[in-house]
Parts: structure tokens; C-alpha cells; sequence
């Protein structure tokens, strides 16, 4: 860790895995502490396989379909990221899109002229 952001990476990666982890023991303490332990778990579980095997097959194949996709829909996302980036940057520089004169945006566009109040006037 030589810089600021391995740090910081570091330490929310730290800090996401102790509060999965958490969470994680939470469950399984509180099934522990129960009179019969996962009894209610188990019982969801079967009952979930209970309900997916009455559907008909063409609703198991679609979701059967949907999860073989799921690593096309992450492709297709991680993209257009960078795409929707530039879109955002380059949009707000449109005479269309923009509105009024603002501070933050003329800051942003690197247009930064001076508004001169009107106290400011001699005469």
C-alpha cells in the first residue's frame, strides 16, 4: 500500500467483506439458537423445489435461458460504461442541452468568464 487509493481500496474491500461476513454469521447464529436448527431453512428450500418442478418446462427454460445470459448482460454493461461516460461529458457542451449561464458549468467547460455584479460599476 504506497498510495492513497490502494489504502482506501484496501480498507472498503476490508470492510465489505466483515459486514458479509456479518451477515453471513447473524443467519446461521440465529438458526443455531433455535429449538430445531434450519428446521424452517430446510422446509423453504424444499418447498422453493416444490414450486420450480409444478412449472411447465418453457418457464424453466427461460430462466434457465436468463441465467445462461447473465455473463452476455455483464459484457454488454461494462461497455457502454465508458460509452455513457463520454456521452455525459460531451453532452452538457451541446448549446441544446445547456441552460442557463452557471459558475460550476463554465468552471467545467473551461469557458470561466467573470459576471460582474452590478454594484461593482462605477459611474
Amino acid at each position: 500500500m504506497h498510495t492513497l487509493f490502494d489504502f482506501i481500496t484496501n480498507v472498503n474491500a476490508a470492510q465489505y467483506g466483515f459486514s458479509l461476513f456479518s451477515i453471513l454469521g447473524f443467519i446461521v447464529f440465529y438458526h443455531i439458537l433455535k429449538p430445531k436448527p434450519f428446521k424452517g431453512l430446510l422446509e423453504s428450500a424444499a418447498d422453493e423445489a416444490r414450486f420450480i418442478r409444478t412449472q411447465d418446462r418453457g418457464y424453466i427454460l427461460q430462466i434457465v435461458r436468463n441465467i445462461a445470459m447473465a455473463p452476455v448482460y455483464l459484457m454488454i454493461y461494462l461497455v457502454s460504461l465508458p460509452l455513457l461516460f463520454i456521452l455525459g461529458a460531451v453532452a452538457p457542451r451541446a448549446t441544446v442541452m445547456s441552460g442557463e449561464w452557471s459558475p460550476v458549468r463554465a468552471y467545467f467547460m473551461g469557458s470561466r468568464k467573470s459576471r460582474k455584479s452590478r454594484g461593482s460599476k462605477k459611474g
